[in-house]
């Protein structure tokens, strides 16, 4: 079996046969494999879609996680895509379950991969409408300036890199 962190059944979900790790014939990559009916079980990354919402005064909303993952830590909303729903709904969805807010006028900041969870995050710059405030997944909300952004607080490294571009747009956007 691989270390994958998605790696998690053992049988094959169209007969129910065991899996193996093989290579398949003209792949360059191990994969489950069902040894009974030879189906090839892809293990891909999650698509994650969130928001950067930005006041009209320029601060940015960002979330203190209340769950783990990292706990305690800054972030902006954001979460798993389900299915049937685009991105954009996604990251609407996430920024009124995780902060209470509705956003718009959505533009896409970057695509960032999250190699070790097998994760692809999508973020989007938006416009906040209204106040903010704590929902299930958050502990406390934060509007930032940015230069007074918490950097050293920051739950994950696509957290990071979206705010960097956030404020460069933003800077570019000023001058």
């Amino acid at each position: 079996m691989s270390s994958h962190p998605h790696t998690f059944s053992r049988y094959c979900m169209h007969c129910g046969e065991r899996l193996s790790s093989a290579t398949p014939e003209n792949d360059t990559k191990r994969r489950l494999v069902c040894i009974g009916c030879g189906f090839v079980h892809y293990i891909n990354p999650r698509p994650v879609a969130g928001t950067l919402p930005v006041r009209a005064d320029g601060q940015i909303l960002l979330t203190r996680r209340d769950i783990e993952p990292r706990r305690g830590m800054w972030v902006f909303p954001g979460g798993f895509m389900d299915v049937g729903e685009t991105a954009e709904e996604a990251a609407i969805r996430e920024t009124r379950e995780e902060a209470h807010l509705e956003v718009a006028n959505l533009s896409l900041l970057g695509v960032y991969t999250r190699i070790e969870p097998g994760v692809v995050v999508i973020v989007y710059a938006a416009d906040a409408l209204g106040e903010a405030e704590v929902g299930d997944e958050t502990s406390e909300i934060g509007w930032f300036h940015p230069d007074a952004i918490p950097w050293h607080e920051l739950a994950f490294d696509s957290t990071t890199a979206a705010l960097e571009d956030l404020v460069a747009r933003l800077q570019h956007r000023d001058r």
